[in-house]
Formats: structure tokens, sequence, C-alpha cells
């Protein structure tokens, strides 16, 4: 594992977040840093740093990552790789801009936190505990995906006995084994690559195989095949909602293919959970989240390409544990959580949302209130 020296140039920036709280750090040759706190971007002050041009930010790299590292972000104009900074573990991409190097190194949380620690409903635990079945986690970058998946891996390895695989890229958070066994895969090293990843777990006795992201048709396919042969997959998207999430998966096929890509989706498809990370009233962020489970209706509309009738049919299901990101809102204004302000900012139909705050239209409620 690459470790940043404590007396390197890169520490000292490293530390200079870490101590503001900053989940990301951005840099690129010939400007000042960038940081990300509480969703909030924020400029490193330059008499801290200076503006290090490209070959001042290959000294920072030089006395901060191997030799094998280096090689690689030269060889290479984008590349994906992780590292440690004392106890913060960090996900990293290297990458050019006008001929000039840059660079975002994103906090990987290594808390063993449980759904309950991030203010996520435990409707997300009884999801892991299907037998098979894809489930599938997506939201736009920075929206806290990893995070949920890691809070369901880390649940589900303290309640069972069961063995499970990770194939990512990279690796992030290091499980610990509880009740489960975990092994975590990284593209590039451990394999060639999530396709074979996944190929080559079914083969080693799964009952779970994670997979950090699905990004192509190979990728999409092996995933759905391990489904369909009786393990519980879990993958994260890019997606904004349910509907987008299964219009996604169908696009990396021609049109020729979609229809059985859809008929596997419709079979093996356990639930679709969109997140996005809202202002709460307590200065930070709480996750806010659409849930789509497989019923009848779902599997219909997936199978025909309706996928138009989804947010309907999410609507009326709030007895079944599905509900839209709009209903998940106003159920955290009415707990207190967020204001009604932010419930009106970042509704999809803020129509609907202030007839439901009027009480014109209802539903179930969602979040578990305890006694």
């Amino acid at each position: 594992m690459e470790r940043v020296p404590q007396d390197s140039c890169l520490s000292r920036l490293l530390t200079w977040a870490e101590a503001r709280g900053a989940s990301d750090v951005h840099g690129r040759a010939g400007a000042g840093f960038v940081v990300r706190t509480q969703g909030r971007l924020e400029e490193v002050p330059r008499g801290e740093f200076g503006l290090p041009d490209d070959d001042g930010l290959s000294g920072w790299f030089s006395e901060a990552f191997s030799a094998g590292l280096r090689a690689r972000i030269s060889a290479n104009r984008e590349m994906d790789a992780s590292f440690e900074h004392g106890a913060v573990r960090y996900r990293a991409n290297f990458s050019r801009q006008r001929g000039g190097q840059s660079f975002s190194f994103r906090v990987v949380p290594q808390q063993r936190h449980r759904l309950l620690d991030l203010q996520l409903p435990e409707s997300l635990g009884e999801m892991m505990r299907a037998l098979r079945g894809l489930i599938l986690v997506t939201g736009p970058t920075g929206q806290g995906k990893s995070t949920t998946v890691r809070a369901m891996l880390q649940q589900l390895a303290e309640e069972r006995a069961v063995r499970i695989i990770t194939v990512e890229d990279p690796i992030e958070h290091l499980f610990a084994d509880a009740r489960s066994h975990f092994e975590q895969r990284e593209v590039g090293i451990d394999t060639a690559s999530f396709a074979d990843g996944i190929r080559n777990a079914m083969r080693q006795d799964p009952n779970v195989i994670f997979v950090g992201e699905i990004r192509d048709r190979e990728s999409i396919w092996a995933a759905m095949q391990a489904a369909e042969t009786g393990h519980l997959v879990v993958s994260t998207l890019h997606a904004d909602s349910v509907a987008q999430a299964i219009g996604r998966l169908r696009e990396h096929y021609p049109a020729t293919e979609q229809g059985a890509v859809s008929g596997l989706l419709a079979r093996n498809l356990n639930s679709i959970v969109c997140q996005r990370l809202v202002p709460n009233l307590s200065a930070g962020r709480t996750p806010c989240l659409e849930i789509l489970k497989r019923d009848a209706g779902v599997q219909e509309a997936i199978r025909e390409n309706r996928l138009s009738q989804l947010e309907g049919i999410v609507e009326v299901s709030n007895h079944i544990g599905m509900h839209t990101f709009d209903q998940y809102l106003q159920e955290l204004m009415v707990a207190g959580l967020i204001s009604v302000e932010t419930a009106r900012e970042y509704a999809v139909n803020r129509h609907r949302l202030e007839l439901a705050m009027r009480g014109i239209v209802t539903s179930q409620p969602i979040l578990e209130r305890k006694a």
C-alpha cells in the first residue's frame, strides 16, 4: 500500500485539508489548490503552498509516492489509485488538463459505520438478507454511494456467516472479517478487469459479490449472470433515478440485445437505491433515498422497457418499502432533520411536494419511528 511520508510537501497539504474536515482535495499545475468540505468548495490560501507548476507537482509526487506509482502516473493520461496518509485512506485520480498535471483525492472513511450511524434506514440491511439477485446503489458523484454500500456490507458481515468477494478499482475501504469472510481484489493488480474478477469470483464459493462500479457491457453482463446463478451481487452506478439506472444499463448494448438485457434485469434485479446528500439542520448532510424493489409490476415494466411507469409504481408502493426521493425528502422535513427551504430546493417535483406539505397528497410513513 502506498503511504505518503509525513515530511513531504503533499503531506503538508493533506494535513491542512484533514484539519478542516475536507472530503476532497483538488489540484492542477499552475493554480491554487481547492478542498471540498460538507459539499462546499473552498480555496486553499495560496501563501500556504504556492502555485506549483507541472515540474513542481512531479516533484511533490516523487517525494510522496513509490517509483511504481510514479511510472503509472507518467505513462497514463488518466488513472486511479489509492494511498494512505497517516490514519487516513484516499482514493486518487491523476489526470491531465491543458497539458499539465492535475489530481483529485477523496477521503475514504475507514470507520465501521452501521446504517443507523449514517442516518440510513434499516430497510437497506433487510435488502442484504436476500440469498441471490442484484442490488444497485446509484447517485451522482460525491453523494455517498460507496459509504452506504460499505455500511450495508459491514452490517451483513456482522449478522451472517457468508463469504464476500469484492472487485474494486481501486480498493477503498478495508473490510474486517466479523462472522463473514472477506476477499478484496483490485482491478489491474489482482484481476485484469471487473468482468474477469466477477467471473472468477463465481468459481470461488462466494455468497456475495461486491462490484465497485458497473461501467461497461462486459461487467454488466457478468454481474447479471452472477445474480442469475444464485449469488447476491451488489454494485454502484452513476444514475439520478431508478428509471435512469435501468436505462443506463440498457444503453451499453445494441438495440438487438437490449431485450435480453431487460429480461435478465426483470428476473434478477432485487432493488435500486438512489441516493443524494442534502444539507441538514446540524450543518452537515443527510442521505435522501429513492428505493425501488422488485414486484410483479416492476418486473413487467422493466421487461417491456416501459421505464416511465416506474416512478408511479414506486410512488404508490410505500407499503412494501418503495418510495420516491420527494417522499423521503418530506419525511426528513417532518422528522426535523432538514428545513422546509431545503426540501423545496432539492425536490424533484416541487409542485407535488407543496401539495404533500399541505396534506393534499399523502403517503404512508417511510422513516421508522423508534419508541
